[in-house]
């Protein structure tokens, strides 16, 4: 059973620039360039599995508001046998925040989730510059566990920040013209959507960020999105 383990950042500045999908049109977001300054974190090096998140159930008696679509991967409040080490997944924005909270951590920042994946160097994938499908868990048919694949690790030794599973930021937007909220995803997944329309799964690179509506608790849980947290350091 994977434990999880912490990495430590130090603090250090970067010139960010990101990318969004081109069918969301004008994305109303600073996509850079610009500068900025990433403060000392402990970073969990591997997304959170489904034995992480079931302790968690345990220790903080968490139930959402709304339980619909909740962890419904989970059969009678239970992962299935050998899926304990696989990124949790059906859980919303704030099922991962009551996580992290509950342990003393966050979900990471844009800017800094995109560090920890490509490092001081501003590495385009995780493991260097040149796409390499081979590193990462993409066009599968099913999840990995998390410590799978460790020739794709980011520069400082991050699981699967490519494919896998898409993952959670802290980034929330407003649209005050259209009154909707935005959640910001990273990383892409191992699942190819079977047309344009739909949100492309795969590799994407490190700065590329993918803008998703927010709908409801029971539509904001999705099979293909986890996460990873941080927490503040000296």
């Amino acid at each position: 059973m994977v434990k999880q383990e912490f990495v430590k950042i130090e603090g250090n500045s970067y010139i960010y620039r990101v990318i969004h999908r081109i069918m969301e049109g004008d994305c109303q977001m600073d996509h850079g360039p610009a500068l900025v300054e990433i403060k000392p974190i402990m970073a969990q090096k591997y997304a959170v599995t489904n034995e992480m998140y079931n302790q968690f159930i345990k220790e903080s008696s968490y139930k959402p508001k709304n339980e619909e679509n909740f962890l419904k991967h989970w059969v009678n409040g239970k992962y299935a046998a050998g899926e304990e080490d696989l990124p949790v997944v059906n859980i919303s924005l704030e099922d991962a925040k009551a996580y992290a909270e509950f342990y003393g951590m966050r979900l990471p920042s844009e800017q800094e989730w995109q560090y920890l994946a490509g490092g001081p160097d501003k590495l385009k994938w995780p493991w260097g510059n040149k796409k390499d499908y081979s590193k990462c868990n993409v066009y599968g048919e099913e999840l990995l566990p998390v410590d799978s694949l460790p020739e794709g690790v980011s520069p400082f030794g991050m699981y699967n920040m490519c494919g896998n599973v898409w993952e959670y930021t802290n980034e929330i937007h407003y649209d005050g013209d259209m009154d909707h909220y935005f959640i910001v995803l990273r990383g892409g997944s191992y699942y190819n959507a079977p047309d344009y329309w739909h949100t492309e799964g795969g590799a994407v690179q490190n700065n590329y960020h993918l803008k998703v509506h927010l709908l409801g608790d029971a539509m904001n849980r999705y099979e293909t999105v986890g996460f990873r947290c941080v927490k503040e350091c000296e």
